[in-house]
């Protein structure tokens, strides 16, 4: 049996495009998830990098290869996982925030449990969107774009060659300032609700002095948030697929914007 035979630039493009899957799937929602064993990561990690390898022309390798130009090259490839996985996160962050955001309003804000999948305390209600989402997201196949997106990368971004720019900066601004916007637009209902419902509770503790406002204003509250959250939970799936589709169009414009 003949041995297979590889030549350093296969070995060196394998090399590169591992470093580049590995940077977007241990930053990536659901990926990063850290209740999966370690092994399970790694082996998808080199049978996504052994499949896609042969996507990176041995000619776009740069022509004079050492050991620190493959060490910068190395760098710059984790940081383009890193870029394409904050963008993505930011979304699962705007999901979260308007968790934080509903538990404060319904006073459930010192309630927390351990989220698997960052093994922090988070709300309860930041548990229950974050996994929402992520299974919303599953459904959808939205774990296959950042394969895809690192499957176009090669054909846009030169080995080494990523770069930070104005646009680049502009993209990552704007994906923060739209955390923000998720959040309100998620929360905005049951904030507005039960404001109301703050307010009419002052009115009648002012009216009618008999009404213990502590024994009923905090029930009244949460059964007013949570009819609130079922309505809005009718809408949450259009909405989820609004912006995820607005993520899959910021992700390949993230690419361009590297170049």
């Amino acid at each position: 049996m003949a041995p297979i035979l590889l030549s350093n630039a296969e070995i060196i493009r394998f090399v590169i495009v591992l470093t580049r899957i590995s940077g977007v799937l241990f930053f990536a929602p659901f990926f990063n998830i850290r209740s999966f064993p370690i092994q399970v990561r790694i082996a998808f990690t080199l049978a996504a990098a052994f499949i896609l390898a042969p996507s990176l022309p041995l000619n776009n390798l740069p022509a004079e290869l050492n050991l620190g130009n493959v060490a910068l090259i190395l760098i710059n490839e984790i940081m383009f996982g890193l870029v394409i996985g904050f963008a993505a996160t930011l979304v699962f962050a705007g999901l979260q925030f308007a968790g934080q955001i509903m538990s404060f309003q319904m006073g459930f804000s010192l309630i927390n449990v351990i989220d698997p999948q960052t093994e922090v305390q988070s709300s309860v209600f930041s548990f229950l969107n974050n996994y929402i989402g992520l299974l919303f997201f599953l459904l959808i196949n939205g774990h296959h774009w950042f394969l895809l997106a690192i499957n176009e990368s090669f054909s846009v971004l030169p080995v080494g060659g990523i770069q930070v720019q104005a646009p680049l900066v502009e993209y990552i601004v704007n994906l923060s300032a739209q955390m923000l916007v998720i959040a309100i637009r998620i929360a905005g209902p049951i904030i507005i609700v039960t404001i109301i419902t703050d307010v009419l509770i002052g009115v009648i503790g002012r009216t009618a002095h008999y009404v213990n406002i502590l024994i009923v204003g905090l029930p009244l509250k949460v059964m007013v948030g949570f009819a609130c959250m079922s309505f809005t939970f009718y809408f949450l799936p259009s909405y989820l697929e609004h912006i995820y589709s607005d993520l899959y169009e910021t992700m390949f414009s993230l690419i361009h914007a590297m170049t």
